[in-house]
């Protein structure tokens, strides 16, 4: 904390991580840093090197559970990196802890088309390009001219190889921070592109829940889809606490008001096995869930 105060740094101490995920559970990070340009966030990862800190990178926090007993490390928190410019060519660059959806309305809005796909897809930008987010067919990869990513120590790293984007991954390691994504779009019709999002937004709002959440929590399998094999199991509706698995979407688990991040899990781990058991499929998890370190 001296060392985040000599340089600069926003923080906070005991920070409760239900208040930054969209699942709204976790206990609480012992150190939250809130960067405010590249060069903080540069300055953070190099403090935490000095220090020898334990640290993770929090994005929008769309697809992480959090366990209850909360992570006795310093937290770099992405959600003042939220500066977007759009450039006349069709090149949108967005810092890190930018909101997706709202760059993928400003884009569409300004005539460029690319990124319409990605309209429903809740998270930061820098998330999305470490998990590779898609949906129908798209992944952000797709449109990927450049990103800026940091390594635990602050430097800047680019493998000549790239970073082996892949279904809902890469190569990015953990620990390391995106400052920055640039994407390649071409010219489109803004009011044609603003009827394809407003589809898009609605077919999510007729086929997912509402309510917190953090999205899919499995992959689809090869040649299948989570979903339906949790359904086909009658596993809708299955609760621990006050968190349940959707009667909408059976790839959704629904935290329904005060369920707690072990609720979560005793769920994921019960779907998990039951699938495995029954249907032979062994699912991997889409949702990240940090628990302290061993």
């Amino acid at each position: 904390m001296a060392a985040l105060t000599e340089a600069g740094v926003p923080f906070r101490e005991n920070e409760p991580f239900s208040k930054h995920t969209s699942m709204g559970v976790g206990g609480p990070a012992a150190v939250m840093a809130f960067p405010r340009s590249a060069a903080e966030l540069k300055r953070t990862l190099e403090v935490r090197a000095e220090t020898k800190a334990p640290h993770r990178v929090l994005g929008g926090g769309s697809n992480l559970v959090v366990a209850d007993e909360g992570l006795d490390e310093l937290v770099i928190n992405t959600q003042d990196l939220d500066h977007v410019d759009v450039a006349d060519d069709g090149t949108v660059t967005a810092e890190g802890g930018a909101n997706l959806v709202r760059t993928v309305v400003r884009c569409c809005r300004a005539g460029w088309s690319g990124l319409q796909s990605a309209v429903g897809i809740p998270g930061s930008v820098g998330g999305a390009a470490v998990m590779n987010a898609g949906a129908y067919g798209f992944s952000i990869s797709d449109v990927m001219r450049e990103i800026v990513v940091f390594d635990e120590n602050g430097a800047r790293q680019q493998p000549p190889e790239g970073w082996r984007f892949h279904y809902r991954g890469s190569s990015i390691p953990e620990g390391s921070a995106v400052a920055s994504v640039s994407v390649a779009l071409q010219p489109g019709d803004a009011p044609k592109l603003g009827e394809e999002i407003r589809e898009l937004q609605m077919h999510r709002v007729r086929s997912q829940p509402p309510g917190r959440n953090a999205g899919c929590v499995f992959k689809n399998p090869p040649g299948g889809h989570a979903g339906r094999i949790i359904d086909e199991l009658g596993l809708k509706g299955t609760r621990r606490g006050a968190a349940v698995v959707s009667e909408k979407h059976a790839n959704f688990v629904v935290n329904e008001g005060g369920a707690r991040a072990s609720d979560v899990i005793e769920i994921l781990d019960l779907v998990r096995e039951r699938v495995a058991r029954e249907a032979g499929v062994e699912l991997e998890l889409e949702v990240k869930v940090w628990r302290p370190r061993a």
